[in-house]
C-alpha cells in the first residue's frame, strides 16, 4: 500500500465579491450609487452644477464655502467609490478652473482631507482614475434588460 501524498500547496479560495469583481459586470461596480447619503448634500450638490461652476469660473469660490465632512458616515465599498468620483472631480475642477495659465496649488482642507481619507480606505490615490471615470460612472442603456451592458 501506497502512503498518500499530500500536497504541498495551500489550497486557495477566491472569492471575487472580496476583490468587488462582479460574475456578471466584470471590474464595473454593479449598480453604481448616484447620490451619497444627505450628509454629504454639500459634496453632491457642487459635483451636479460642476460644469458649470468651472465654466463660471464659481468652482474655487464654492469649494472655500463647502463644510469639512467627516467620512465616517459613508457606509460600504459602494458609497466609498462615488465619494471617490464626486471630490476627484471636484479636486481637478478646482485645480484647473483657470486652465493651465493659474493651476491651483493647494487645496482647502474640507476637499483635501476627505479625498485622501476616501481614497485611503479605497487604495487608491487621491487623483481622479480611471476607475472613478469608467468602471463606477457608468448606467445601462436600456434601464429594462437586466442583461444588457454598459459598452
Amino acid at each position: 500500500m501506497e502512503p498518500q501524498r499530500q500536497s504541498s500547496e495551500p489550497s486557495l479560495t477566491l472569492s471575487l465579491e472580496s476583490y468587488h469583481i462582479s460574475e456578471e459586470y466584470g471590474f464595473l461596480l454593479p449598480n453604481p450609487l448616484k447620490e451619497l447619503p444627505d450628509h454629504y448634500k454639500p459634496w453632491m450638490e457642487i459635483a451636479s452644477k460642476l460644469p458649470l461652476l468651472i465654466e463660471s469660473h464659481q468652482l474655487r469660490a464654492h469649494v472655500y464655502k463647502m463644510p469639512l465632512l467627516d467620512c465616517g458616515s459613508l457606509k460600504g465599498h459602494r458609497e466609498l467609490r462615488l465619494a471617490h468620483l464626486v471630490l476627484g472631480a471636484i479636486t481637478m475642477g478646482f485645480v484647473w478652473q483657470e486652465g493651465e495659465t493659474q493651476p491651483q496649488k493647494v487645496l482647502p482642507r474640507a476637499l483635501a482631507i476627505p479625498f485622501v481619507e476616501v481614497s485611503r480606505n479605497l487604495g487608491l490615490p487621491p487623483i481622479l482614475v480611471h476607475s472613478d471615470l469608467v468602471l463606477t460612472n457608468w448606467t445601462k442603456r436600456n434601464q429594462d434588460s437586466s442583461r444588457e451592458r454598459a459598452f
